[in-house]
């Protein structure tokens, strides 16, 4: 049984949800390999696939970290000596790097397959999927992100996620508009809303919360642990909030998704067809720096997602 590593670096949990098809794809057309992933650990993969039907192995580099024991010619050579005794026959590598290319030809493995060596400015949905075609010779693939969780899935779903937390500020919707959007939708039925955000914002969700624990039923979930949040969003009904992890998370857990798009390109999104982006009115697109998140308003939200709450 031969063993095949996937090199995939970009750390968020976002890019592995993007690249999560793909790699199901690689597996199920290496059939009876062990399939290895090489990430970072703050796409949390270790935790996110520890029921994954297709990847049992994850592995760390720590490149570009503080204290890190991969950077450097050192780290180089030092991550190498940690995978050779894997003894790899493939190697597919997400993105383009000399470095992970040579670290493939090092380690011996007969098949590499890259992006290439030279970094380009490229959609990166569209890349991967089409690279990942290439590789495996097929005309095409099932693009959605499919995290596997095995815990029971409540019939009577009344769970509302709403998406408070982002990787940058420009990316976040208003508080105001947070609390404004729960109460509107609390109006039609009485949901129960879910924040969810990193441990960074916790001070936002505790705020949110405290401003209407009396007004609705709502929770934060910035201290559960990765399988809790999972667990709560696999029994949710909607997301709808920020371009963030969650959203793709719950997209991956087949949960119809919302995100605020006003400060990212909606190519981010393009893979999952349970991502439905709400552009602000009026615009067509979205690009790095829009800075437009203020321009989408509560009443195009609740019309957008009107017809599954």
């Amino acid at each position: 049984m031969s063993n095949i590593l996937i090199i995939q670096t970009r750390p968020g949990i976002g890019d592995l949800c993007i690249f999560l098809s793909s790699m199901h794809e690689i597996s199920k057309k290496n059939v009876g390999s062990n399939i290895f992933l090489l990430t970072k650990k703050r796409t949390q993969a270790r935790n996110i696939l520890s029921e994954d039907k297709y990847i049992k192995n994850i592995l760390f580099t720590d490149r570009g970290e503080k204290n890190s024991k991969h950077s450097g010619v050192g780290g180089f050579f030092r991550l190498k000596n940690e995978l050779k005794r894997y003894n790899f026959a493939k190697i597919y590598i997400m993105h383009a790097s000399p470095r992970y290319f040579l670290l493939g030809k090092l380690l011996g493995a007969k098949e590499i397959f890259s992006y290439g060596l030279i970094k380009k400015k490229e959609n990166i949905s569209n890349k991967i999927f089409q690279s990942t075609k290439e590789w495996l010779s097929i005309n095409d693939y099932n693009t959605n992100a499919d995290i596997n969780l095995n815990s029971s899935k409540n019939n009577n779903i009344n769970n509302i996620i709403i998406g408070i937390g982002s990787s940058g500020i420009t990316r976040r919707w208003s508080k105001e508009k947070m609390i404004s959007l729960i109460m509107k939708l609390n109006q039609k039925k009485r949901y129960n809303f879910l924040l969810a955000a990193g441990m960074s914002e916790k001070f936002l969700a505790d705020e949110i919360v405290n401003n209407l624990k009396n007004k609705v039923v709502i929770e934060s979930l910035c201290e559960k642990s990765i399988y809790d949040i999972l667990t709560k969003i696999k029994n949710s009904k909607i997301y709808v909030g920020t371009d963030s992890a969650f959203m793709h998370l719950s997209a991956g857990l087949k949960v119809k998704s919302f995100g605020l798009f006003g400060d990212t390109p909606t190519n981010y999104a393009e893979y999952s067809s349970y991502i439905h982006p709400i552009l602000p009115e009026g615009y067509k697109s979205i690009s790095h720096n829009s800075n437009a998140m203020d321009k989408i308003s509560v009443e195009h939200v609740i019309n957008t997602i009107n017809n599954f709450v």
